[in-house]
């Protein structure tokens, strides 16, 4: 099984200028047979659109609901063919393309970025449009899945809307992981070090150790927010920042 900790919050700015969180995520663990996947998103609303909060939030929740029933359907054979995952997002881009016409908005209105991860127990995958990473424990140390995407200009990316979708998206099948860290871009200047494109491990280890260790996770809920609006993360971003930390539990077999 695994534990899962996952918690938007709106950056100092957004609380200045009192516009919402755009950012949103969404998880679960999900026993369809006789494996268990662990299935998380995270996505963040372009701030130049007026329902980017919305496009976020929705993207998330139907990317799991997506893959949980891809995962009832075909089980472990759903996470080995990346051609089945980039379906997931087109199903996904076209949520919102039926939210914007319920409003009768453009579909920009609702860009966000989507990252996602779905790991059994022998074989997980990873996809990613936008900026923000996905990392994963390996050996002593932790890897970054893909690189932030960046724009043609600075301090732009691409949205699960961009028009090539279909060139931007990343998807990766690899071996299962048993710790897995999701965050968009108001958390990457913490997360990263750009110069050697690598992941500052003193940021996550502290993190999946405690998780690893506490009771109950819903026990770190409170002390999660704390650190994510604590001075020492808000003096490097005044961004809104989104984390979903997952590891999977030791078995009673391994102790």
């Amino acid at each position: 099984m695994w534990r899962l900790l996952q918690q938007s919050l709106e950056g100092t700015s957004h609380r200045r200028s009192a516009t919402p969180c755009q950012d949103s995520c969404d998880g679960t663990v999900t026993s369809p047979g006789q494996e268990t996947f662990l299935v998380v998103a995270c996505a963040d609303g372009a701030g130049s659109v007026g329902l980017s909060q919305e496009g976020s939030a929705l993207a998330c929740r139907r990317f799991v609901q997506v893959a949980c029933e891809a995962l009832e359907r075909e089980g472990p054979e759903a996470v080995r063919d990346p051609e089945r995952i980039r379906d997931w997002y087109r199903q996904v881009r076209r949520a919102l393309e039926e939210e914007a016409a319920r409003r009768e908005v453009p579909l920009r209105e609702l860009s966000c970025t989507l990252l996602t991860a779905v790991v059994g127990e022998h074989a997980a995958v990873f996809a990613q449009v936008g900026d923000g990473a996905i990392v994963v424990r390996e050996g002593e140390g932790y890897v970054p899945i893909f690189w932030p995407q960046a724009g043609e200009y600075a301090n732009t990316t691409w949205f699960l809307t961009s028009a090539d979708l279909e060139q931007v998206l990343q998807v990766v099948s690899r071996e299962s992981v048993d710790e897995v860290a999701l965050f968009t871009d108001g958390l990457q200047m913490l997360a990263l070090h750009f110069a050697s494109r690598s992941v500052h491990r003193p940021f996550f280890e502290p993190l999946f150790t405690a998780l690893r260790g506490a009771a109950n996770p819903d026990d770190l809920v409170v002390p999660l927010r704390s650190f994510l609006d604590s001075p020492a993360v808000n003096e490097r971003t005044d961004d809104d920042k989104t984390l979903v930390l997952a590891v999977r539990e030791s078995s009673p077999e391994a102790g």
